[in-house]
């Protein structure tokens, strides 16, 4: 008996051992550890910057989505950004800081939106971009009767031209660069120092109203700043908040998000559902996280319980917006959809440029798993299938307090990652090779539709199924 005693002890810990070496091989793999910044107190504002710049270099030895070829331009563009420390503007600088980290030309290895839109100047006025073009969609009180304006002309070149000129500035694929793109454009700073905008202070915009008329307006700078971006927010409805709480009198279009378009509704709920017409169920992911005290995956498992036992003749996930989070908790139930569907029953998964990171994940689990019977509706994703993300890091510029995010696991949802020397490993074993996912159907919101609180893209769902409107 004490033989076997020690035999099973000796199993037991030795287990342990190898599960201590196996956490330890992962962490030291894929938990970014950027070099903690040791300066001396900078004396002047180059010197802050010069300190800023070289602990910058050190980006590329701790985020791993840097190719070779793009280390190499990334120092070579960061030397230049210290040979004209002490002449560049703030904007120039914080500029330059981003178009560094988008070498990479990963969406997950960019300068913390917050910080680089917080550091610049801001106009009174807020941008969407919607099928039809860019709207102006929020505005400071003077400027209210701007609002759902196209605008057909930014200091004189088309919205649509500018988007080239922004990419240096914002890693990633088009889809997210357009996304993202309405916090450059309501900031004269940042637009100025891309080269795009004739004054940093101001811009001239060329707008076409609903009426068919067509005017251009200088808009100056906001004296009193509002904060251009938060990056726990959405853009449409929930973003607003920003504006409401800060003081300055913003107006918005007359939209109620608990009335019009799903896209908006509930706008401080992560995750919610509805009965749709003709026997449809919609579960709306705004965020793949737990929120407050409501577990993400109880939350799933719960509807799957209910779904299994009363599947829907068709079945919607909105994914639009959805920046990230853990896709962990929403995977089991992604992979199970097919069982939440009567035979034959369509699984569609609503998408746009701001489908990021979690939301991508789970949507290549749920179109694994859906097969033939998985539909994407709505626009192109905001990454590549392939991306770098993980890592868990960030890295912190001393003095300006500027932050990239450090990325250290490879994905690929297209094909499936096999590759240990790259790929997270976690998916090695648990991923799936779920093809392509860009849009079957291109349903992307329209403005008119918005104004009037229909959802665009839901509407294509209807017209799939064969409902009226």
């Amino acid at each position: 008996m004490k033989r076997v005693f020690v035999i099973v002890a000796g199993l037991a810990l030795l287990s342990g051992a190898m599960a201590g070496l196996g956490y330890g091989a992962f962490t030291m793999r894929f938990q970014a550890n950027p070099p903690k910044p040791n300066y001396p107190q900078p004396e002047n504002l180059t010197e802050a910057r010069l300190q800023d710049l070289d602990y910058l270099l050190s980006l590329p030895y701790t985020d791993h989505s840097f190719s070779d070829e793009e280390t190499a331009r990334f120092q070579d563009h960061v030397r230049a950004l210290r040979a004209r420390a002490g002449e560049m503007s703030e904007a120039e600088f914080a500029m330059g800081v981003a178009a560094a980290a988008a070498i990479a030309d990963n969406g997950h290895t960019n300068l913390y939106r917050g910080d680089l839109f917080g550091a610049l100047n801001s106009l009174p006025l807020r941008f969407f971009w919607f099928a039809d073009g860019l709207h102006v969609v929020r505005a400071r009180k003077a400027h209210e009767d701007l609002i759902g304006a196209r605008v057909v002309a930014y200091d004189g070149a088309a919205p649509e031209a500018l988007l080239a000129g922004l990419a240096p500035y914002y890693g990633g694929n088009a889809a997210f660069l357009k996304f993202n793109s309405p916090y450059f454009f309501a900031s004269p700073a940042a637009m100025h120092a891309a080269g795009l905008a004739e004054r940093p202070d101001r811009a001239t915009l060329t707008l076409a109203f609903p009426d068919g008329s067509e005017r251009a307006v200088v808009i100056g700078r906001e004296e009193e700043p509002t904060a251009v971006a938060r990056v726990d927010r959405t853009p449409l409805p929930v973003e607003t908040r920003q504006e409401a709480d800060s003081g300055h009198d913003w107006r918005f279009a007359p939209v109620d998000p608990d009335a019009g378009a799903h896209y908006g509704r509930h706008p401080e709920t992560h995750h919610w559902t509805d009965e749709l017409p003709g026997g449809g169920f919609y579960i709306r992911l705004r965020l793949i996280l737990d929120q407050d005290d409501r577990s993400l995956g109880r939350w799933l498992d719960g509807l799957a319980k209910g779904l299994r036992a009363e599947p829907a003749d068709y079945l919607v996930i909105d994914v639009r917006s959805t920046f990230g989070g853990n896709y962990m908790l929403a995977r089991k139930f992604a992979r199970g959809v097919r069982d939440f569907v009567r035979p034959g029953g369509r699984i569609y998964l609503l998408t746009d440029g701001g489908t990021f990171s979690a939301a991508i994940v789970t949507q290549a689990f749920a179109l694994h798993a859906a097969g033939e019977q998985g539909v994407v509706v709505g626009a192109p994703i905001g990454d590549e299938e392939q991306f770098w993300a993980e890592g868990g890091g960030v890295l912190t510029l001393p003095n300006s307090g500027f932050r990239i995010w450090v990325t250290t696991g490879y994905h690929d949802w297209e094909n499936g990652c096999q590759d240990w020397s790259r790929c997270f490993w976690p998916n090695i074993f648990l991923g799936v090779a779920a093809g392509p996912l860009a849009p079957d159907i291109d349903a992307a919101l329209r403005y008119a539709d918005y104004a009037s609180g229909v959802d665009t893209t839901l509407r294509a769902v209807f017209a799939a199924e064969g409902l009226a409107p």
